[in-house]
């Protein structure tokens, strides 16, 4: 630990081109040591190399991010120098671009990351080149921390309450540069980039702190928050001037229209889900891009309003299953059916809360319909009720009621905001409504309480694995969301919380 700071100083003392070479070399050889060839022929005698590999790779990451960040802070160096005009270069950026082979929104993020980490943000770039945070992390500081002159007061001043987490179990997962967490005695030396003459850890160390604690959304978030509070009304000025740039041109070209403009978050939410309702998954052999997909979707919008004068209300109008059972088998059923059953809307069959009972076919094709695709599509569908006699006689015809009603599906939307499953963020319009602590299929409630958004991939998980859920509370908005997941063992499935590797003397 000690030691490591003369070897660091003799390295930096090398001329920059050396070690530059050095590292080149280093990844050449990286590469012919673990490129596909290589691992092709090792992994026949091998067994551990997947292991070794994934062990290797968070590694890799650390590093990656490491020589970025470093990278990024020579950008406002090279362009204080100003021989890089000397090509005629109109823009430090452009110039960039075209030197490293980059867009130029590419090369202008790289240069503003720079110039903030610099310039106003020492404990994050600290951190990152330790190897202690992500880009992810590295990009929610930069984006969100010092974005107006309040907020980038609030990163220097001191907080002198206690530091949330001062008691955890990740070392790794604290934000002073000395190995300890932000409440520490090293966090006191005034030597600490980012931390207050008098001692106290400054804003942007309690953000950091968090960083190791919270996945990259849930960090973001707390950033954000952070900025927020520190200055409310820049995000009311950033607000008035996207809506002052709002515009969109619809300009009449040869062999049809050419479309541009910018919106504003809330009307590009609304128009993306608008078009997300009526694009829905590409079907087998649509071999349409998603441009295409969304241009035909703008198109199906605008037939929409001029056919029906109405978009409709946006609840979702989930898939029909309709189950054919004789009445003989039916009135069996109802005597055999469990006793819980008050999540069934009325009119609907007494035996679907048995699944196996009758099978169940598709509409058209009839063709078997798998029961935990049937237990996964009765979350959220329609239910009408046909009664048929012996002679195959219609008897009876139900009013159809829907599993969840639009304006709960509304309400779900609502709370949960995304699919909830930990670490996935699908969109409303990408998800379901799944009865998650008691099946509706088993007798569970219909209601707001017993719902919750998955998206199509992870309800088919949940409903095929064993996996279970249950509700305990998000009041404070910090975690991904307020339902608890556990797998067939009852095993919780935890979020990812986790820090990217340390490196050097901060390794745990």
């Amino acid at each position: 630990m000690v030691m490591a700071q003369p070897a660091t100083r003799a390295a930096a003392a090398r001329p920059l081109e050396a070690v530059v070479a050095d590292l080149r070399a280093l990844t050449h050889e990286l590469a012919a040591v673990a490129g596909p060839e290589a691992l092709d022929t090792a992994a026949a005698g091998d067994q551990g190399l997947g292991a070794r590999l994934a062990s290797a790779s968070p590694l890799l990451r650390a590093v990656s991010t490491q020589l970025d960040v470093l990278r990024m802070t020579w950008l406002p160096r090279i362009e204080v120098d100003g021989r890089w005009a000397l090509d005629g270069s109109r823009t430090f950026r452009t110039w960039l671009a075209r030197r490293e082979q980059v867009t130029l929104r590419t090369a202008s993020r790289d240069v503003l990351t720079g110039e903030r980490l610099l310039d106003h943000l020492p404990a994050t770039l600290a951190a990152a080149l330790e190897g202690r945070l992500g880009m992810d992390q590295v990009r929610a500081m930069v984006d969100a921390g010092p974005t107006s002159e309040d907020r980038r007061k609030a990163l220097l001043a001191p907080v002198a309450t206690e530091q949330p987490g001062a008691d955890t179990d990740e070392p790794s997962g604290g934000a002073a540069t000395d190995g300890t967490s932000p409440g520490g005695e090293g966090a006191r030396d005034s030597g600490t980039p980012g931390t207050h003459p008098d001692g106290e850890p400054t804003g942007e160390e309690v953000l950091l702190d968090l960083a190791g604690r919270h996945g990259p959304l849930a960090f973001r978030r707390l950033v954000d928050r952070f900025a927020r509070v520190a200055d409310p009304e820049s995000d009311e000025r950033g607000y008035k001037k996207a809506s002052e740039r709002e515009h969109l041109d619809l300009a009449k070209t040869f062999g049809g229209y050419h479309v541009a403009g910018f919106l504003t978050d809330e009307h590009g939410e609304a128009l993306r889900t608008a078009m997300d309702s009526v694009m829905g998954a590409p079907t087998p052999g649509d071999d349409r891009t998603p441009a295409q997909r969304r241009a035909q979707a703008l198109a199906d919008l605008a037939r929409t309003v001029l056919d029906t004068g109405s978009t409709g209300s946006g609840a979702a109008v989930r898939p029909h299953v309709t189950v054919t059972v004789s009445w003989t088998e039916l009135t069996r059923l109802a005597r055999v059916r469990p006793s819980a059953t008050e999540g069934i809307p009325a009119g609907g069959p007494a035996g679907l809360t048995d699944v196996t009972a009758a099978p169940a076919r598709f509409g058209i094709s009839a063709s078997l319909v798998p029961t935990a695709t049937l237990r996964r599509l009765l979350c959220d569908c329609a239910v009408t009720r046909v009664v048929f006699g012996p002679d195959g006689q219609v008897l009876d015809v139900g009013r159809a009621q829907r599993t969840v009603t639009g304006q709960m599906r509304r309400a779900v939307v609502a709370r949960d905001k995304h699919c909830t499953y930990p670490d996935c963020t699908q969109p409303p319009a990408r998800c379901e409504v799944h009865h998650a602590e008691r099946h509706w299929a088993d007798g569970g409630s219909t209601s707001v309480r017993n719902s919750a958004l998955l998206c199509w991939h992870h309800h088919k998980l949940v409903d095929t694995t064993g996996v279970t859920m249950r509700w305990t509370g998000n009041p404070d908005g910090a975690r991904h969301s307020g339902w608890t997941f556990a797998d067939r063992h009852g095993h919780e499935i935890a979020p990812f919380a986790g820090a990217p590797p340390s490196l050097g003397r901060h390794a745990a």
